[in-house]
Formats: structure tokens, C-alpha cells, sequence
């Protein structure tokens, strides 16, 4: 269809225009160019995994433990040390078969009465033939055994020698107030103790009167004691004393 009246234009942008389409055609070309031109740098981003911790809270409990007092009790012992000591038994020797024991203050003693006719000596030379000597006398139940024995071996009659002896202070002498029943005379056998076995009888020891003689001591087989002169020949027996053995 025919247009009439109107002359076909053709439209031409400004320069300026142009211009500018032209540079920025250029800058985005450049920048296309340059991005694929210039190497791109990875940066490589390495997670660090990131540690969640958790807290849980534990509830607080205020425990109240109570520690025990403990109460230290100091036990002494008292250790008693029992020494036992051996026990010595000391059995006493018996006095021989025949021989009578006694227990004198001195210690045992044994007493036998013999038959036998001689002076003093000669019962004395035969009781150191028995491993003793002429007995003295500690009490009355020694005297009393002696008579009884004597009397047994022999009867009732005359007298047996003993182991006494007149002092030297009252060797020539009767009895004096110096010298008395009780300290004219010794016993000779060592053994007796104390004058309970000076059992005189009546008037005795008189030292033979007027002849102060009299120094040896007999045993009538009435049990009471006279002093005699030592070399009578009239006596029956005699008593010896020993320790046991």
C-alpha cells in the first residue's frame, strides 16, 4: 500500500550513542576475554567439623557424709611372768634299823641303847664301833626312850653310861651356887642344845662329896641321871647317838 504524503525515514542514533554502545560492547568483551584468559585461583575451604559440647549439668548433691569418730582405745596388758623353780625334794635319811629318830633343834638324831658291862671308855670305844658316840639328851621324851629300852635289854636294875661331862669350873667342885645342876656339866656329842635333858636325881650331881671324883654322867633305869667317877666297871649298858647316814 502506497503511503502518501509521508517520506520513508531512516533513524540514525546519535553518535554519542553509538559511541557508548561501542565501549560498553567493548568493556563487556574485555571482561569475557580477561575472566577466561586469567586462571582461576580454588580456594580450597577445608570444614573443620566443629565439636558440639555438650554440657550436661550435673545437679550438685550436697552429700553429707558424717565420718565415724573413731575412739582408739589403748589396752595395756600386763604380762606376769611366772618363773617356775624346780622344786628340790629333799627326802630325809632314815635312821638305820634299830636306831630310834628324833628331830632335835640341831637337826635328826639317832638314839639306840645297848647291853653291855664296862666303864665309861670302853661304851664309848664301843659306839664309835657303831659309827656313833655317847648320846647326849635334848629332852625328856629322849630320856624317857632311853629308860624304856633299858629297862627292855637289861631290867630294873643298875645304870648305862651317857655323853656328858663335867665343866672345867666345876671340876673340883659339889653344887655351889657357882656351880648348879644346870651348868656343872656339857654334853659332849655336839648335838644337843639348851639343859631340858639334865634330869637329875635328888641330890645330884655332887661331884662324889668329899672325893670331887665324879666327872661322867649315868642314867639309872629309873631315868634320872647321877654323875659318876668314869671308871666304874659296874655299869650294864651304855647309849649311843648318831645322824642318820
Amino acid at each position: 500500500m502506497a503511503m502518501t504524503g509521508i517520506s520513508p525515514s531512516v533513524f540514525c542514533p546519535p553518535w554519542s550513542m553509538f559511541t557508548a554502545y561501542l565501549i560498553l560492547s567493548l568493556h563487556f568483551f574485555t571482561g569475557t576475554l580477561i575472566s577466561a584468559c586469567i586462571p582461576t585461583q580454588q580456594v580450597e575451604t577445608t570444614f573443620v567439623p566443629v565439636t558440639t559440647t555438650t554440657s550436661s549439668l550435673i545437679p550438685l548433691t550436697t552429700t553429707s557424709t558424717a565420718i565415724p569418730s573413731i575412739v582408739t582405745t589403748t589396752t595395756t596388758t600386763t604380762t606376769t611372768t611366772t618363773t617356775t623353780m624346780p622344786t628340790t625334794t629333799t627326802t630325809a635319811i632314815p635312821c638305820p634299823t634299830d636306831w630310834e629318830e628324833f628331830v632335835r633343834p640341831s637337826g635328826t638324831w639317832c638314839i639306840r641303847v645297848f647291853m653291855g658291862i664296862g666303864d665309861q671308855p670302853t661304851a664309848a670305844g664301843l659306839c664309835g664301833g657303831e659309827g656313833a658316840v655317847l648320846t647326849s639328851i635334848q629332852s625328856q621324851e629322849e630320856l624317857d626312850f632311853m629308860r624304856s629300852s633299858y629297862n627292855t635289854v637289861v631290867g630294873t636294875l643298875g645304870f648305862f653310861w651317857i655323853g656328858g661331862q663335867r665343866t672345867g669350873a666345876c671340876i673340883s667342885s659339889g653344887l655351889t651356887a657357882t656351880c648348879t645342876a644346870l651348868n656343872s656339866f656339857s654334853w659332849t656329842d655336839g648335838s644337843a642344845t639348851g639343859t631340858a635333858g639334865f634330869v637329875w636325881n635328888t641330890g645330884q650331881p655332887d661331884n662324889g662329896g668329899a672325893m670331887l671324883n665324879e666327872p661322867c654322867v649315868t642314867v639309872n633305869y629309873l631315868g634320872v641321871l647321877s654323875d659318876d667317877a668314869c671308871d666304874r666297871y659296874d655299869g650294864f649298858g651304855y647309849a649311843c647317838g648318831k645322824e642318820p647316814m
